[in-house]
């Protein structure tokens, strides 16, 4: 496999491995697993849209560094998982409810059960991740959602008007052009911390852009009609109140006072209604907390550490 000219810490780390997963249709997903001698628990790390595996070998690296067996899984469409097979670079209109179970069923597989079991999610894995707690309630014993899409940034335009253009879009076969503002990977943008909309670190950064452009299989473009209008769709679900109120699993939410990507104010509400949710705000940090400078991540780690030693690690005492 080849890979950019990164940094140690942002590569594979020794001993890690690869596999597929059938899923329940048949479908074939990637998975990276890094395991960890005498570990006190194992995780599934799961990202954002246009996310993958390699991005997240720093963390994949300092979670076992903390005593975590590590699993991560790409989504359908995206990092080295099955996609389509016209333009398979573009997003599509996901299906979320899938999306859960096919995380149920590969966490069932693969943690053993004899650890605590912890599920890491970002940004739309977050979303997943909420339903797929919803629906499976005894599957994790903890879940760290960072950033998670229980709302979109829509601008001027309110979700319920803008879903009054991407639907009727999608339903005339449109759902695989671009939103408005949107377009196709391009290796001359090269991402800065000033206009990154993820992270002010000047070298997490460019961690997308790097893997992008030695592997196109990674790939993915911007976001299409079809893809805003199922998202929209999800976030109307897993926003009401009753659902929130459902999930009893101890949850650490953290928040981005610098979030353009999603709405600070409904992850704020969110935890509010979740019914066991530690809300942890982050000051100066853009989307992904876990790729910030390291001032604002080891913050968020060390919230981390808290929530885990608090509600993870004493369930083996």
């Amino acid at each position: 496999m080849r890979h950019p000219a990164l940094a140690e810490r942002f590569l594979a780390p020794p001993g890690f491995v690869w596999g597929r997963f059938a899923a329940a249709d048949g479908a074939v997903l990637r998975w990276g697993h890094l395991p960890v001698r005498n570990a006190v628990a194992e995780c599934v790390m799961v990202g954002g849209f246009g996310e993958f595996i390699e991005k997240q070998f720093e963390t994949v690296r300092d979670l076992a560094a903390r005593g975590i067996a590590v699993w991560c899984l790409d989504w359908r469409g995206q990092g080295g998982s099955a996609r389509p097979r016209r333009l398979p670079t573009r997003p599509r209109a996901r299906n979320f409810a899938r999306d859960a179970e096919d995380l149920a069923a590969f966490a069932a597989g693969r943690l053993s059960r004899r650890l605590p079991g912890l599920l890491v999610a970002h940004s739309m894995g977050g979303a997943i991740a909420l339903l797929c707690l919803r629906q499976h309630p005894d599957l994790f014993a903890a879940a760290v959602l960072s950033s998670p899409m229980v709302g979109l940034r829509t601008g001027r335009v309110p979700p319920t008007l803008l879903r009054c253009i991407t639907r009727p879009a999608r339903a005339a076969g449109f759902g695989h052009c671009f939103i408005p503002g949107a377009r196709k990977w391009r290796a001359d943008r090269i991402p800065t911390p000033e206009l990154s909309r993820v992270t002010t670190d000047s070298e997490r950064c460019r961690l997308r852009h790097a893997w992008f452009s030695v592997d196109p299989g990674l790939r993915l473009d911007e976001a299409t009609y079809g893809w805003v209008d199922s998202a929209l769709g999800l976030v109307a679900r897993i926003s009401k109140p009753e659902f929130l109120a459902a999930i009893d699993t101890p949850i650490l939410l953290g928040r981005p006072e610098r979030e353009v990507v999603v709405s600070g104010a409904a992850q704020r509400r969110a935890a509010g209604l979740l019914g066991d949710c530690t809300l942890v705000e982050l000051p100066q940090s853009k989307h992904d907390p876990f790729l910030e400078r390291d001032a604002i991540r080891d913050y968020w780690l060390a919230r981390f550490d808290r929530f885990i030693a608090e509600r993870l690690i004493k369930k083996l005492h």
